[in-house]
């Protein structure tokens, strides 16, 4: 029946995120944890849970998987270092109308910190800090008034209205200090951070701002690039085009100086689909599919 087909369909779960990705000791082995988003039809809510998978990259096939682990709804984000020794929570609590998020840094079963990590460093992308308005009367300096409240800026929309310029940081956890990563291109939203082995370099995805931006916490079928960025240096190199194909949530192997993996699906057709897994070379940039998509 159609509400059969309708539970069916609903109760497929989409990919959330992932917390980490690992090789073992003979880079032949590759543990992937992701997690997923589903929903309960019988309490009409949404569940988060995640489920690790191991896979063979000599012979390409998946070894094994395990079970499933809910995780606690207040959870926005968890994501594994690249050694696999830490762990960063960022929680969401909402008193009145107001979110607040924080951070915490798990290091084996000790809390030590209360985004992702890299030995003593966090690499967090976050909104760009806006001048506050002030009246013509009121302010001491013309600079102090800002721009006009008439000023429309345009933001991402639909539960992300307070996204509108995104920054990427460098926040060092030994001397407390956050450092803005510069010379970073104006026209492109920056997210989904990830260490290479590289302990200044970032991987990062980027979106095109222009020419709209409604949709994209639902619409994952847009167009995306992917971004090398040396924290130190200021440098940022763009390692594939805005082609057809949308790339997300790349994660670095422990092990290798110049390779990654990411998740790629085709832009312009259904929001939630299955996607590619790809492994990317940044010297060469070559791609190649690890795991193909199934058409049906």
């Amino acid at each position: 029946s159609a509400i059969e087909t309708y539970r069916h369909y609903a109760g497929q779960p989409t990919l959330s995120d992932i917390e980490s990705c690992r090789q073992d000791s003979n880079d032949e082995i590759l543990h992937l944890t992701p997690y997923f988003s589903t929903m309960d039809l019988v309490k009409l809510e949404d569940l988060t849970y995640t489920r690790s998978f191991t896979y063979s990259l000599k012979n390409h096939q998946l070894l094994f998987t395990s079970n499933v682990t809910p995780i606690n709804k207040n959870i926005v984000r968890r994501l594994a270092s690249p050694d696999g020794q830490y762990l960063a929570l960022v929680t969401k609590e909402t008193k009145g109308e107001q979110d607040l998020y924080y951070v915490q840094i798990w290091h084996d079963e000790h809390l030590i910190f209360g985004y992702e990590i890299n030995d003593s460093k966090i690499s967090p992308h976050a909104e760009e800090k806006r001048k506050p308005l002030k009246s013509y009367f009121t302010a001491e300096k013309l600079d102090d008034i800002g721009e006009p409240a008439s000023i429309y800026r345009e933001n991402w929309g639909e539960q992300m209205e307070l996204f509108e310029t995104s920054v990427v940081c460098i926040f060092d956890l030994d001397t407390k200090q956050v450092k803005l990563i510069e010379n970073q291109p104006k026209d492109l939203y920056f997210g989904q951070c990830t260490w290479t082995t590289n302990p200044d370099e970032i991987i990062l995805v980027a979106f095109r701002i222009e020419p709209y931006r409604l949709g994209l916490i639902y619409c994952e079928n847009r167009s995306t690039a992917l971004f090398k960025c040396n924290w130190r240096n200021h440098e940022w190199i763009q390692l594939t085009e805005f082609d057809q194909l949308c790339r997300l949530y790349p994660r670095h192997l422990p092990k290798k100086d110049n390779e990654f993996i990411y998740l790629q699906s085709d832009v312009y057709h259904a929001h939630v689909q299955c996607k590619r897994l790809i492994l990317f070379n940044t010297e060469t940039k070559q791609e190649k599919i690890l795991i193909d998509r199934i058409d049906k």
